[in-house]
């Protein structure tokens, strides 16, 4: 069994670094994330000016992303609208439902995106969205997103109800088998972002294995950090990946590189005067923003449950 792994590993090895790779002329470790991880700071405080220019910035840089909890075209859209970009508030309202799968209704729901259906065009938008969406659903690789999703619910059958650690190997090294040849056969780690894997409103499957990461056993971390950290210089994967890879191989330790847990003190982590500078080499925000993010929604998750009685 060991002779036919490492004789695929060695198989896909050589077809991935034969693989003609997709934005290998982008470098969004050093050209985007650090400005969208700022803009998304300043939106969040309300420095609408600061958050598009930073934006502008990354996107001359390097094509737009759609990452998970930010949502650059978004937070484009409505920044536009706010300083008056009317015309440009529709494009990038555009973007989201051509290009990612965002349904009218989503911009119905919120207070500022509600008011670009004002814009001269937004009924052009409106009859073009039933097309758009039958464009976007057709590049949909529902069988990816199948297999995703059972991927994951392998891997959390043997975690839910206790943890089995013989089963979790097994279930680990056939996940991590799967998730190599789909990195090689698409070129990306699934993400909504991308077409193939479709957002979360395309059908009940669940696609997002990001936790898989997490159980990356230490003796294969080596083969896949620099695969990880490859996908996320070229945009092709979350950012926060190496970070999880890295730091969950460390838990039995207690001390930690990338400080990705939230509960997780200076005093457990390596070189703490050099955290931010390995966060940042690796497509992480730094720490302060993790932290800034983390109680900003914190507040709005507190605000809305004393709103409803929770």
């Amino acid at each position: 069994m060991k002779i036919k792994i490492l004789v695929f590993l060695l198989i896909s090895i050589v077809g991935f670094s034969q693989k003609k790779k997709i934005n290998e002329e982008y470098d969004y470790i050093n050209n985007y994330y650090q400005y969208v991880y700022q803009a998304n700071y300043q939106y969040l405080n309300g420095n609408y000016q600061k958050a598009y220019d930073l934006l502008k910035t990354a996107e001359k840089n390097c094509p737009l992303l759609n990452q998970t909890g930010i949502y650059e075209p978004k937070i484009l859209a409505e920044c536009a609208f706010r300083l008056g970009k009317k015309k440009e508030a529709l494009k990038y309202a555009t973007i989201l439902v051509k290009d990612y799968g965002f349904k009218l209704s989503f911009f119905e729901n919120d207070t500022i995106l509600n008011q670009i259906k004002n814009v001269k065009g937004w009924g052009k938008l409106e009859k073009k969205e039933p097309k758009f969406r039958e464009e976007y659903l057709s590049k949909v690789d529902f069988n990816l997103r199948k297999e995703l999703n059972q991927m994951k619910i392998d891997d959390q059958s043997v975690r839910t109800n206790g943890y089995d650690e013989q089963k979790a190997k097994v279930i680990d090294s056939i996940n991590q088998l799967k998730l190599y040849r789909i990195v090689v056969d698409y070129d990306f780690f699934p993400e909504y972002s991308f077409n193939q894997v479709g957002n979360y409103n395309v059908d009940n499957y669940d696609p997002e294995i990001s936790v898989l990461v997490m159980h990356i056993r230490s003796n294969k971390a080596d083969f896949w950090k620099p695969i990880l950290l490859d996908l996320i210089r070229r945009g092709r994967a979350p950012a926060r990946l190496y970070g999880d890879l890295s730091d969950s191989i460390l838990r039995s330790n207690g001390v930690f590189d990338y400080g990705i847990y939230q509960n997780v003190g200076k005093e457990k982590i390596n070189d703490y005067e050099n955290l931010d500078k390995r966060r940042i080499a690796v497509g992480l925000p730094s720490r302060a923003y993790q932290d800034f993010v983390y109680e900003y929604w914190q507040k709005i998750y507190e605000k809305y449950k004393n709103q409803n009685g929770n």
